[in-house]
């Protein structure tokens, strides 16, 4: 086995504890500075691991290039997200390690990872944080994977290996990792993302996602003089959210199924801000959930003359399967490297978005790859540390599938890249 499953843990630790949780709020780039630490982190690790014209730019993003090695004409990128979801606490992040048999595993605070959770990992070392917070696997495993690879790259000069593009981004999980992505800059002629959950899985689907956003301005008088004066927005809100589907919500939706979920409500009875997201696979559909949403506001205007309502759909990305109908060998040859790893793959969907969703959009073909990561935005996240082995696998094999067969692919390839 050419992966040092320690060195591995030991990565993943070193990095899960800085604090890199991103922030919505904020309008900076990165949303928060203390994702520059790591940023400034990973900066030196490629440079050790012999990388060439490895930076971080002004927007947080590290990149860099690994040159081939008797390689062939392709350049292949991969990439992960350095922050880590705002939904609970993100840091300082404590690491654990177990060798799990059976049971639950109890951190403090009674957070407990259930045994139902798992069943799957029986004698594997389970990776968590002590509780507290989140422990950040989504998505250092997957950055700690791609360092991994490029050490065994790097030890084992038996092996040849195309140009590799490495890229490390920030904010993510706010839907804005790839906003000020170059790439062109970035030069590969396609990539994976390295943020996912089993390793048998490639991920080829995302929701169509809008991020809505919706102002109601109200009238406000003095409460003791109000009668029929006054028109809270607050109210208005109320009756907003109450004209929403019960039934299609993330609590009541699952699969393929599309859905309303108000992310939050700020104001006051003079003006309320409502943030929502809505998904759909299906893009027909979600702009006809984008079009439901307005006849809610032009109903509430009617209804209430004197109330102002501004409906923003804020489009974030689109499902990126339909780009890959014109390159279907990229999907098969990654497939051909999965089974090298003596997996039974499998071609799914997220109930979310990638990176790569907004990258494959864009032109960079960027289907997403597994890292083990499990429980994810929790308390209870996990990670297996075999199951992070075999990802670090997937991408050695991803790399030498490419390197055997792009030859074959030249024309097709060139025709597919964003860069030539």
């Amino acid at each position: 086995m050419l992966i040092n499953a320690d060195r591995l843990k030991n990565t993943f630790f070193e990095i899960v504890k800085y604090d890199t949780g991103s922030n919505p709020e904020t309008e900076t780039t990165p949303s928060t500075a203390k994702q520059l630490e790591l940023a400034k982190v990973l900066v030196k690790k490629l440079q050790k691991l012999g990388l060439q014209n490895v930076e971080l730019n002004q927007y947080g993003i590290v990149s860099g290039t690994l040159p081939a090695r008797q390689g062939t004409d392709i350049k292949i990128g991969f990439i992960a997200h350095m922050d880590t979801s705002p939904d609970v606490a993100t840091g300082p992040v404590n690491p654990q390690e177990q060798k799990y048999l059976k049971g639950d595993i109890f951190l403090k605070n009674g957070i407990t990872i259930k045994a139902e959770d798992l069943k799957a990992f029986a004698g594997h070392t389970i990776l968590t944080s002590d509780g507290t917070t989140l422990l950040g696997a989504d998505d250092k495993a997957g950055v700690a994977e791609i360092l991994e690879m490029l050490s065994v790259l790097q030890e084992n000069k038996q092996l040849s290996y195309p140009e590799l593009k490495i890229a490390f981004t920030p904010d993510e999980e706010v839907g804005r990792g790839t906003e000020n992505f170059d790439i062109q800059a970035f030069g590969a002629d396609l990539a994976y993302t390295v943020d996912g959950s089993a390793p048998i899985d490639i991920d080829t689907e995302t929701f169509n996602a809008f991020n809505p956003q919706i102002t109601i301005t109200g009238v406000t008088v003095h409460t003791g003089y109000a009668y029929h004066k006054m028109v809270s927005a607050i109210e208005i809100a109320n009756q907003f959210i109450n004209a929403l589907p019960k039934d299609e919500t993330p609590a009541e939706t699952k699969e393929k199924e599309g859905y309303f979920h108000v992310l939050g409500i700020s104001g006051s009875p003079e003006k309320v801000k409502i943030d929502m997201l809505v998904r759909d696979f299906n893009y027909q559909k979600a702009r006809k959930r984008i079009a439901f949403l307005h006849s809610i506001c032009e109903d509430l205007e009617r209804r209430w003359p004197q109330v102002q309502i501004e409906m923003k759909d804020n489009e974030k990305y689109h499902n990126m399967n339909e780009k890959f109908a014109s390159f279907p060998e990229m999907i098969d040859l990654t497939r051909q490297a999965l089974e090298m790893s003596g997996l039974k793959p499998k071609e799914t969907y997220v109930r979310g978005g990638t990176d790569g969703a907004e990258l494959t959009l864009r032109g960079l073909l960027t289907p997403n790859l597994g890292a083990g990561g499990e429980n994810f935005h929790s308390l209870n996240e996990f990670v297996s540390l075999e199951t992070m082995v075999k990802c670090t696998e997937n991408l050695l094999n991803i790399i030498q599938i490419w390197q055997k067969n792009a030859p074959k692919l030249k024309d097709k390839i060139k025709a597919a890249s964003p860069c030539r």
